[in-house]
């Protein structure tokens, strides 16, 4: 069975798209060019900085998942955002301290962490600093640096 398949059972048996976390949705559709990669979108909803925003990663998995995390980034136009680097690497420790022991269900909770750490970024420990750094010196500016590039990355959705 393609690695795919079984991360998308996982997906239908659990939260089916919709992650029930406050300010934050997502949707996974398989990538049409390769049966091993999943793409992820991650709305912004009205009510958070990330209004509109829609934001896409994608994810590698191979024949060890769920022993070995599947690869995954952010596709860009990227999210404004100190924790995912201009390459669009994803800064999450929940990622990052992938244990061998997961199950195929810990992909679901991989994307539940993924959207929380959307609308609360980490400035500690960030790839581009300086985001991190305006978010807490210039609080306004930082807002409307997320906003714009959110409605830069909803577009970019939209024209496919």
């Amino acid at each position: 069975m393609e690695v795919q398949n079984i991360v998308q059972q996982e997906f239908l048996k659990c939260i089916t798209h919709q992650c029930e976390i406050e300010g934050c949705s997502f949707s996974v559709e398989e990538n049409k060019k390769d049966p091993t990669k999943l793409n992820v979108f991650i709305y912004g909803e009205s009510n958070t900085i990330h209004k509109n925003g829609i934001y896409k990663a994608e994810f590698q998995f191979t024949k060890d998942f769920p022993q070995v995390r599947p690869e995954g980034k952010f596709i860009s136009p990227l999210p404004y955002h100190c924790n995912i680097s201009e390459n669009g690497i994803i800064c999450l420790d929940y990622y990052n301290q992938w244990k061998t022991s997961y199950s195929n269900q810990s992909f679901v909770l991989l994307i539940e962490n993924l959207c929380t750490l959307i609308h609360n970024q980490n400035s500690e420990n960030s790839y581009r600093k300086s985001i991190g750094e305006e978010e807490q010196s210039n609080r306004q500016q930082y807002i409307q640096n997320v906003q714009k590039q959110a409605l830069v990355c909803r577009q970019a959705f939209l024209d496919g």
